[in-house]
C-alpha cells in the first residue's frame, strides 16, 4: 500500500469514525436481539427464512443512517444502485473513501465478490491518478478517484455476541486485503463515545422500524 493511501486511511477512519462504528453496530445487534426476544414465538416459526439475516442487515444499515443526522458525524450515508434490475446498494461515504457493510463468517475476510465491488476496488491501484481533459479549454485535470474499504462483522446468534468488526482495504483486483483494523479488539476505548440515553432512544427507535419492516 503506498503512502498516500495509508494517510488517507488513517485521517478518514480516525477516533470519530471508529467510535461512531463500533456503536451503531452494537446498538443495531442489541435492538435486533431485544426484538426477537419481544417476538419469540413468531420468530421460532421462521428460522428456516432468510428473515433473521435480513433485519440483522437492515438494523445495522438503518442505523448507520440515522447516525448521520449527528453533527459530530464525519460520513454520509448513501443508497446507489449497483445492477440494472433496481438492486441499491448502501455505501457509506467519507471525504476520500467509499464503504460497503456487511455481515462475513470469519474476521479479515472481504465480502462476496459482485462486480460494483471490483469495480471500488480498483481505485485501490497505487496508480490511482486519472486525466479528465476539460476540452473546451484544452485542459487537463488530474483526478483522485475515492478509495474504497469495507466493514465488516460477525455475530453469534447462540451466544448473542459479536464475534468481530473490521474495516479492512482490499486489493485492487479484490483477492487481498492491503490494510485492517480491529475495532472489536479496542472495545474500552470507544465503549463510552456515545451516551447511554442516546443509546436507549437508538434502540428504541430501531425496533419500531424493524416491526414495520417486518409488516411490510
Amino acid at each position: 500500500m503506498d503512502r498516500r493511501t495509508k494517510d488517507l486511511f488513517d485521517s478518514n477512519f480516525n477516533f470519530t469514525f471508529k467510535a461512531s462504528t463500533l456503536h451503531n453496530i452494537h446498538i443495531a445487534l442489541l435492538a435486533l436481539e431485544n426484538f426477537l426476544q419481544k417476538n419469540e414465538k413468531f420468530f421460532s416459526m421462521n428460522k428456516g427464512t432468510c428473515l433473521l439475516g435480513h433485519l440483522r442487515s437492515y438494523a445495522v444499515e438503518r442505523q448507520f443512517l440515522c447516525s448521520t443526522f449527528n453533527p459530530q458525524s464525519n460520513y454520509s450515508v448513501i443508497m446507489k444502485p449497483v445492477n440494472n434490475y433496481g438492486y441499491q446498494a448502501l455505501s457509506i461515504e467519507t471525504k476520500d473513501f467509499i464503504v460497503s457493510i456487511g455481515h462475513t463468517k470469519t474476521p479479515y475476510k472481504l465480502l462476496s465478490v459482485s462486480k460494483y465491488k471490483k469495480q471500488y476496488a480498483l481505485s485501490n491501484a497505487d496508480l490511482d491518478q486519472q486525466i479528465r481533459f476539460d476540452f473546451p479549454n484544452d485542459v487537463a485535470e488530474i483526478m483522485h478517484p475515492k478509495k474504497y474499504a469495507q466493514i465488516t462483522y460477525g455475530y453469534d446468534d447462540k451466544s448473542k455476541t459479536l464475534t468481530h468488526l473490521n474495516i479492512l482495504l482490499p486489493s485492487s483486483d479484490y483477492k487481498n486485503i492491503e490494510h485492517s483494523i480491529d475495532l472489536l479488539g479496542s472495545f474500552k476505548i470507544y465503549e463510552n463515545y456515545v451516551p447511554e440515553k442516546v443509546v436507549e432512544e437508538s434502540i428504541i427507535t430501531l425496533k419500531t422500524e424493524l416491526a414495520a419492516e417486518v409488516k411490510s
